[in-house]
Parts: structure tokens; sequence; C-alpha cells
């Protein structure tokens, strides 16, 4: 049975983890990708994680997020701003020096429907 401490340590690596999802620099992931496409200036607002629901298993992790984005299309008083979100998932793994983020994607097959 865990100890007393359990609950809070899986808290704060679920905390470390939502926030390491959070502040990951999207360009520099395969989610760029398909979200860079959507627009010619396509702002990553905010990545949404949900802690609750972050998996936590031998030293990996997984779980959802939501990206909310701008896509911008034009210049100036003729361009037109859409907001947006897609869901998606990111994967990891827990080292010393914090989580590691692996993979993260976004599906924005409802942006083409």
């Amino acid at each position: 049975m865990p100890g007393p401490d359990a609950a809070s340590t899986d808290a704060a690596v679920l905390q470390a983890v939502a926030t390491a999802v959070r502040e990951i620099d999207l360009t520099g992931t395969e989610a760029w990708g398909d979200l860079g496409a959507l627009s010619a200036h396509t702002h990553v607002d905010s990545v949404e994680v949900f802690a609750d629901e972050i998996k936590v298993r031998a030293g990996s992790f997984e779980g959802p997020i939501n990206v909310h984005c701008t896509l911008n299309y034009g210049n100036g008083a003729d361009g037109l701003t859409v907001s947006e979100t897609f869901p998606g998932r990111f994967e990891g793994s827990l080292s010393p020096a914090g989580p590691v983020i692996l993979r993260l994607k976004v599906d924005t097959s409802s942006f083409y429907a």
C-alpha cells in the first residue's frame, strides 16, 4: 500500500507533467506540421492539459490536450482572424531533471470537415 506521501508525490508528478506540456514550444513538435498548415500565421494561444487524465506508468506518461489557436489569413484590415481549438495527445518520460515530452500530436481534421 502506498505511503502517506504517495498522493502528494503523484499530484506533484502530474502537476510537473502538465506544466511541461503547457510550456512546450509546439513549433518543435510534430503537431506543428498540422497546425502551421492551417494558416499563413498560426499562433498557439494556449495548451489546455487535463492533469486528472494524465496516465503515468513505469516512468512514462501520456494524456489528452486541447490546443487553442488563432489562425490569421491576409494582412491588415483585409485580413481574417479565426480562433480554433483542436484536440491532441502527448507522450513522454520522467527523468531526474523532470518530465520530457517525446511526442505531441494534434488532430486538425475538424478544420477540413
